[in-house]
């Protein structure tokens, strides 16, 4: 036991922080005994706190304690973690959910900019969530907004429909856009500019992969590597040099060849008489 006490403190010394502070929340022991081995053994600078196997544990814990980061599992007998989240009065702590849990789940945590890891978790995405949490422990703008961005993923969970707001974290702020007034998004490298019908433009660092994974596939087609649009603002398809859209903020996008058939179906189903 010394010889650990000693070790701590001298590892402390070398990475000049603090060990992030871990509860880990899950109801299968197999599940929290994998956690707390990859965060002890792959992870540095991490501290599991304590552990919980339902909500109710969770939230006696932390209404007596402080917590950097909390994992925590979805669906859990009795209360989910949404419901444990949504008993407490703050969020002083990050939030990384550990799921395997359904798409809607995952397109509301997606849409509200919520960190999770899917089952079975991976050591790269583990220690990925863990660097992401040391890089914003004791910054109150931070903080402010992870407040901010789980009060809009329980919001999102409690309509039990697809989001009508995504939450775009920028620096120093957070954008709750609406869904519906997006016209179209662009590719710039590990960037995305997304383009408003109010003529605004927004860089998210996110991938289009992701904005891909998380709109509806019925209303945002990907025309091009480089292009999705909402087809409700489409204004015009020329067959010109091999395709292209004209939108409603002016903008004009080549349609790739490969995505040609998929846009005319969307726009068939979207248009009347489209296909006379």
């Amino acid at each position: 036991m010394q010889f650990l006490i000693v070790c701590a403190i001298f590892k402390t010394e070398i990475t000049a922080y603090m060990p992030l502070k871990a509860l880990l929340v899950d109801d299968e022991d197999r599940n929290l005994d994998i956690l707390q081995f990859m965060l002890l053994n792959d992870c540095e600078g991490v501290e599991v706190a304590a552990i919980a196997k339902n909500a109710q544990q969770a939230r006696s814990w932390l209404l007596q304690n402080t917590a950097d980061v909390v994992f925590l599992d979805i669906s859990m007998p009795g209360e989910s973690g949404f419901q444990l989240l949504a008993s407490l009065p703050v969020y002083n702590f990050k939030v990384v959910f550990v799921t395997a849990h359904n798409e809607f789940a995952l397109q509301a945590i997606k849409a509200s900019a919520v960190d999770y890891i899917l089952k079975p978790v991976s050591i790269d995405e583990l220690q990925r969530a863990v660097e992401k949490v040391k890089s914003v422990v004791g910054n109150p703008v931070a903080a402010n907004q992870n407040q901010r961005l789980i009060e809009h993923l329980l919001q999102n969970i409690s309509r039990k429909t697809p989001p009508k707001k995504i939450a775009l974290p920028q620096l120093g702020s957070i954008s709750f856009i609406e869904v519906d007034d997006i016209v179209s998004l662009q590719a710039d490298s590990n960037y995305t500019i997304i383009h408003m019908k109010d003529m605004q433009k927004l860089v998210i660092s996110k991938t289009m992969k992701d904005f891909e994974d998380l709109l509806d596939a019925n209303v945002f087609v990907r025309i091009h590597k480089s292009y999705i649009v909402n087809i409700t603002y489409i204004k015009e398809y020329s067959t010109a040099d091999g395709g292209m859209v004209k939108m409603a903020d002016g903008n004009h996008w080549s349609i790739s060849r490969r995505q040609l058939d998929l846009f005319l179906d969307k726009m068939k189903n979207a248009s009347l008489m489209f296909n006379k």
